[in-house]
């Protein structure tokens, strides 16, 4: 049962840590916490949802494609030229909040079913030192690391990324020497988004998603990247791994009820010990 816990800890954090991705990259780019990404994703979950009769390739397509224009549209004529005018952290939280909203209302209105499962291919199953696993969670994890490494890829050997590395690490002296921040924030928010969307996929596969899905993945995705340093990719995928085998193995041992208990708990003492996080915040919160 202890290995059984282990690996499921390991593979939910590897789910987890997509939207957790998500929000460091928007955070460690602009500064804001967007605390509508997981909504977006859960929509663009329901639009692959809805476009899957046409095949799973375009389902993905589209949720991918959809979740990329909400993320940049929101940041160009939302939330950067807030910013400007001097927005502050309470109202980034509230804009946010009632963007998760907007969403979530759209979700209930635009699709019939209140929750989805998602039937992407099995991928067999895959034995590991004894314990018999999906293919398809295995797939789920890889793929969250190889985003990881593609995303600090991206910073070292891309133009794009080399922008973001230069506007998170100086504003200022980013748009002296003509970068244009405005594009490279809304493709970090564009980013997130896409991120968020993955990680919805994942669960709606693994699991299944509802409207209320979003807000999970919102709040648990946040708590999860501030335990690891809210902006800090690395300490975000750390905390993703560590948080998911906190849950399995609290199921296991107390029973699903206590897993809430225990993650909180587990949070507030790290966060005491490391009011920055396991591997430092890259901005202040």
């Amino acid at each position: 049962m202890n290995l059984d816990a282990g690996i499921t800890g390991i593979i939910m954090g590897g789910v987890l840590s997509l939207p957790v991705l998500g929000i460091a990259v928007i955070y460690g780019m602009t500064g804001i916490t967007n605390f509508a990404i997981g909504t977006i994703g859960v929509f663009c979950a329901f639009m692959t949802w809805t476009f899957f009769s046409y095949g799973t390739v375009v389902g993905i397509l589209v949720g991918l494609a959809t979740s990329f224009v909400i993320g940049y549209v929101i940041q160009w004529f939302l939330l950067t030229p807030l910013s400007e005018k001097g927005g502050d952290s309470t109202l980034f939280f509230i804009v946010t909040i009632c963007i998760g909203l907007v969403f979530t209302g759209l979700t209930r209105v635009l699709f019939p079913r209140p929750n989805i499962s998602l039937l992407l291919p099995r991928m067999g199953t895959v034995r590991i030192l004894g314990v018999t696993t999906s293919g398809l969670k295995i797939f789920a994890f890889f793929f969250a690391l190889s985003v990881l490494f593609l995303i600090r890829l991206s910073e070292k050997h891309t133009n794009i990324g080399k922008s973001w590395r230069a506007t998170s690490q100086n504003l200022k002296l980013a748009k002296t020497v003509g970068i244009d921040t405005q594009h490279v924030f809304a493709w970090a928010s564009s980013i997130g988004c896409m991120l968020s969307f993955s990680g919805a996929v994942f669960w709606a596969a693994l699991y299944n998603v509802s409207l209320m899905s979003g807000w999970d993945l919102t709040f648990l995705g946040f708590i999860i990247a501030v335990v690891g340093g809210i902006g800090n990719i690395w300490g975000g995928m750390l905390s993703a791994l560590l948080m998911g085998m906190v849950m399995s193995y609290s199921g296991h041992i107390l029973g699903g009820m206590w897993q809430s208990v225990v993650l909180y708990f587990i949070v507030i003492l790290v966060l005491i010990i490391s009011p920055r996080g396991i591997l430092g915040s890259e901005r202040s919160l």
